[in-house]
């Protein structure tokens, strides 16, 4: 087992670092100046564009039975994690929970999101849950003053996530495990009974975050409610990004603070410190890294502010830090990607090979035998997939970014209003590259 928070560090780039580096940031200058030129007006068009599917497509996927085939598999998948989180052994190398919960779930929900769209929604087995207790516990008081939360419930449910895998030093314990999944469930189960279905739609960080990751999806609903296929980056601006920049910001600043937890000088400094303080000193750190990312991003929006378009005085002004906030998902997903590709790939083999006794009763349910096949991807193959992650990812956000400009900046500050994200991409690049190096 490697069971671990993420990717360990690296130095084995295919190129030296100082190449990587340059190579990322050329890519995100040359992209802006190519947009510059040829893309002089807002393309993107949202919830607005996409080819319908086939109406068969389309009944299929909207069909009863569809919708309950995906919730029943969500409560069995819950079902099978929990017994086996509980009733199983108490160590990661025999229990496949924690990679049952870190690796198919967390991470392999990102490709299963940008693939079919947000189907997490669908088979979220919380909010199945909820839907069944609604009945008996709703209250419309309580669901109409969810405007007031806003988001910031699913920033604290996915923060104390976040914690759990990258500071907390039983973080690969069944039972400690465990313990927070079945928390999280009867807290978000009750809110979502008592407050109605939009709970889950801004207080669920699970689910407000893979939804976010979805938007990339080429499947998507217009705004006439058809089942679409469309250019991802409408999909990026097809939903309203109010509210949403600190969950963006904690994603990006947590997968930050994994790749600094990968370099060695975080390994000199917390190399025999007990593991209260090294709980507290990775708290601290994390906070910080999220912190940090958050201030780079506030600096540049407050930098773009001066060159925004001017709105009636009846009208609210544009809010730079929600009117970019989803240039932000492609930024995420690529250090996420980066991050966690090579444990996805070796670790997940080991969600399948302890499968076969997810109760460490000697069972041999799959017949699955042998060992987690480290050959499986060469380490030029995992550099080479961090470095281009991390470069489209910031490519797209140009993009993204570039068209919003060219709707909210002032025509005659068109480019020039672009230089503060610009470069805030420019440092983002470099830092996630320097990072998967471990330089």
């Amino acid at each position: 087992m490697i069971l671990a928070h993420g990717l360990g560090g690296r130095s084995d780039l295919p190129v030296p670092l100082w190449m990587a580096l340059y190579a990322g940031a050329a890519a995100v200058l040359v992209s802006f100046v190519a947009l510059a030129f040829l893309w002089k007006k807002p393309l993107l068009r949202g919830d607005k564009a996409g080819h319908p599917l086939p109406r068969p497509l389309e009944r299929f996927a909207d069909h009863p039975v569809t919708r309950s085939i995906l919730a029943g598999l969500g409560l069995l998948a819950l079902a099978i994690l929990l017994a086996a989180l509980w009733l199983g052994t108490d160590d990661s190398t025999t229990n496949p929970g924690p990679t049952w919960f870190y690796v198919w779930f967390w991470i392999g929900l990102i490709p299963v999101s940008l693939l079919l769209g947000p189907i997490y929604r669908l088979a979220n087995p919380l909010r199945t849950l909820a839907a069944a207790l609604h009945p008996l516990l709703g209250r419309a008081r309580l669901a109409s003053g969810l405007d007031k939360l806003g988001h910031w419930p699913a920033v604290a449910s996915l923060g104390a996530f976040l914690w759990l895998e990258l500071v907390h030093p039983a973080s690969d314990s069944p039972r400690v495990v465990a313990v927070f999944v079945t928390g999280y469930a009867i807290i978000m189960v009750l809110a979502g009974a008592i407050a109605g279905p939009r709970w889950f739609d801004q207080c669920d960080g699970f689910e407000v975050y893979f939804i976010l990751i979805a938007r990339l999806s080429p499947f998507g609903r217009r705004a006439d409610r058809r089942l679409v296929v469309r250019n991802p980056l409408d999909g990026l601006i097809a939903g309203s990004s109010k509210g949403l920049t600190p969950i963006l910001i904690l994603v990006l600043g947590a997968t930050t603070f994994d790749g600094v937890t990968r370099i060695p000088a975080w390994a000199e400094l917390t190399r025999g410190l007990s593991p209260a303080v090294s709980a507290l000193s990775g708290t601290a750190a994390l906070a910080g890294t999220i912190a940090a990312m958050g201030a780079m991003y506030a600096l540049a929006m407050w930098l773009t502010r001066p060159y925004l378009r001017k709105t009636r005085t009846s009208q609210p002004g544009i809010d730079p830090y929600d009117a970019f906030a989803h240039t932000l998902i492609p930024l995420a997903l690529g250090y996420t990607i980066a991050h966690y590709f090579s444990f996805a790939i070796f670790q997940g083999q080991a969600g399948y090979l302890l499968a076969t006794d997810p109760l460490g009763q000697g069972w041999e349910l799959l017949g699955a035998t042998g060992s987690i096949d480290y050959t499986i991807v060469s380490t030029t193959t995992i550099a080479i997939v961090q470095v281009a992650a991390i470069i489209t990812g910031h490519i797209i956000a140009v993009a993204a970014a570039h068209d919003q400009s060219l709707r909210i900046i002032r025509p005659s500050h068109r480019s020039t209003g672009q230089f503060p994200a610009l470069a805030l991409m420019v440092g983002y690049t470099m830092i996630g590259i320097m990072l998967v190096s471990s330089a």
